[in-house]
Order: C-alpha cells, then sequence, then structure tokens
C-alpha cells in the first residue's frame, strides 16, 4: 500500500513539472519583463565621463529599477549618432553648447549650459622636457627636434577645434606671428585620434610626449596638466569677445564650416523621442541642482551656480526650465 502511494505521489509530481513547463512555454515572450522600465541611455563627450559616472551612482540609487547605459566619444559624433543613425538615446551631453544650439533632426530644439572648463596641455613625468616645460615656453618645447604632440580630430571632437583656436590666440599673445602654421605643421594627422581618451592611452604609453585637451583630463587618466593663461585657455567669459577674434576652418567640401572661438561651456538636451523620458528628465533634474555641481567640481570642470536655458521655442520641459535661467545670444 505504501509502495503504491509513493508511486502515485512521483506520478503526481511528474504531471505538475510537465504542466508548469506548458505554462512557461505557452507564456508571450517577456511577460515577465512587461513592466521594466527601458534603460536610460546617454551620448556624451567622453571629457564627460567621470562626471556622468559620479551622478550615475546617485542616480541609480534613487531609481533602482532603471539601468543606466552611457556611451562616451567625441560630442560630434555623439550628435551624428542621433541626427544621423538614428540610435536610441534619451540624453545628449555635448563639449560645446553651441553644437546643440541648432535645428538638429531627432533633438529637441532647447541647450541647457551646466558646466566648464579650460584648455591645457597634458603630458606625462617621462615626456621630453617635462622639467622645462613652463606657461612662457611651451611652444619653444613643442617645436623642438623629437618633441612629439597631438590633439583630437577637430571634425569630431571640439577639444580638436579648440586646440586650432588656442594656437591661434597664442600667436597674438606670445607675439609669435605664424606660430599657428608651425605647430600644425610640426603635429601631423598620425598624432590625432577622435577624443582624448585615445591620446590619453598614446601619452600613458609613451608614443606622444604631450597633447592638447581639457584641464579635467589630468583627472580622468592621472596626468600632469600645464594650464595655458586665461587669454589663451577659453576659459574666462569675461573675455569671450577676444576669444571669437580667432576662428579655424573645418570639415571640407559641403561639410566644410567656420568655428569661431568662445569660452568652452557644456550643453544638455534630450532628443525628441526620448525611450525613457520620465528617466531623463530626473538625470537632468539631478545634473542641474546641487548634486551636479558637485560632481563637476569633483571631476575637474567648473561648475556654474545657474545652469543656463536657451530655449527659443519655449519647448524646454517645465521641471527642467524651473531650475534653470534663461539667456539669450541677443
Amino acid at each position: 500500500m505504501k509502495s503504491r502511494r509513493r508511486q502515485l505521489v512521483r506520478i503526481a509530481a511528474v504531471l505538475g513539472a510537465v504542466a508548469f513547463l506548458f505554462v512557461l512555454a505557452a507564456a508571450p515572450a517577456g511577460a515577465g519583463r512587461a513592466h521594466e522600465a527601458p534603460p536610460l541611455r546617454i551620448f556624451l563627450a567622453a571629457t564627460l565621463s567621470g562626471y556622468v559616472r559620479d551622478l550615475g551612482r546617485v542616480f541609480r540609487t534613487e531609481h533602482p529599477g532603471v539601468a543606466l547605459h552611457t556611451e562616451a566619444s567625441g560630442s560630434l559624433d555623439a550628435i551624428r549618432k542621433v541626427t544621423d543613425l538614428g540610435m536610441p538615446c534619451d540624453i545628449l551631453l555635448s563639449a560645446d553648447w553651441r553644437l546643440l544650439d541648432a535645428p538638429l533632426a531627432g533633438v529637441e530644439p532647447w541647450v541647457a549650459v551646466f558646466a566648464g572648463n579650460s584648455m591645457a596641455l597634458l603630458y606625462t613625468s617621462h615626456s621630453r622636457y617635462a622639467k622645462e616645460i613652463t606657461p612662457e615656453n611651451w611652444f619653444r618645447i613643442l617645436l623642438r627636434p623629437g618633441v612629439r604632440y597631438g590633439h583630437s580630430d577637430p571634425e569630431r571632437d571640439p577639444e580638436g577645434y579648440w586646440t586650432l583656436i588656442v594656437w591661434k590666440l597664442a600667436e597674438r599673445y606670445y607675439n609669435q606671428p605664424g606660430l599657428a602654421a608651425k605647430l600644425r605643421a610640426r603635429c601631423p594627422r598620425s598624432n590625432t585620434r577622435p577624443a582624448s581618451v585615445n591620446l590619453m592611452a598614446l601619452l600613458q604609453a609613451g608614443e606622444l610626449d604631450y597633447y592638447f585637451g581639457y584641464a579635467s583630463d589630468a583627472r580622468l587618466g592621472n596626468l600632469k596638466v600645464l594650464r595655458l593663461p586665461d587669454a589663451i585657455n577659453l576659459s574666462d567669459f569675461s573675455r569671450a569677445a577676444e576669444y571669437a577674434k580667432a576662428s579655424v576652418e573645418i570639415g571640407s567640401g559641403a561639410h566644410r564650416r567656420r568655428v569661431t572661438g568662445a569660452p568652452i561651456a557644456y550643453g544638455a538636451s534630450m532628443t525628441a523621442r526620448p525611450p525613457n523620458r520620465k528617466a531623463a528628465l530626473e538625470f537632468l533634474r539631478l545634473m542641474f541642482g546641487a548634486q551636479g555641481r558637485r560632481a563637476a567640481a569633483r571631476n575637474g570642470l567648473v561648475p556654474y551656480q545657474h545652469v543656463l536655458a536657451l530655449d527659443p521655442k519655449n519647448t524646454m520641459p517645465p521641471e527642467l526650465k524651473s531650475l534653470t535661467t534663461p539667456f539669450s545670444l541677443k
């Protein structure tokens, strides 16, 4: 009798397992994930990697159900992923806010300016003449035989065209006619990379002695930084008119355009159809508040006490507009 009872229990267990597998197989794909939020996707300028990583830790604590996906590159590449390739994205962060201040396919027509930076010369203790270089003689050091220096691609990353503008400003500041042309001639195309993170690797490997980048880059790669004078480093808003006296042409053919010098300032906007609009708004609220200012300072950026908003069509979400100060180019 006991043997028969045990046999019936086994049969019932087998039938139960089969029934469970049948129900599981019949369930619609992804039914268990029906209520999961889509990830928050941010395309950002590579120089903002540490800043976004810092804020990401806070965001994940406050929104544990939302995955955060970030993709760093040169600012122009980040924007083209949306405008040209149509890649899914919620937030765009650019190292030159002016790149977002234009009609862009798939991007909302407003931009928030939230932090600044300055151009500098990055190097290591093993760089040639590292013990001699100063803010007064850097261009002479770079033009010495055997010194290798680079910058990012001006057609893909603002750091690249900021570098060329710094060289133009340096001509006047140091009274060195023709200096920009000499610096360009000694910096071959092989010494340029899509973004500063690529240049860091060359510097740390000893393939470059110096590269032009943001002062904050030193924190990303544990590098030495030579700070350039304010008159040429693009950090000072009070010198905007002086910076604007220098300009460079980048691109070729129909894509050729002129870029004018200006204070370096980071911009943020949202895509027109963000997959996770709610999370995007929450992340931007975090950026525009005290947490964002602290993260900017920790990562070597210049935090703005008030986030500036350029919103000509009055389309910025109200929950963000309340955290910004409007400004106009007129």
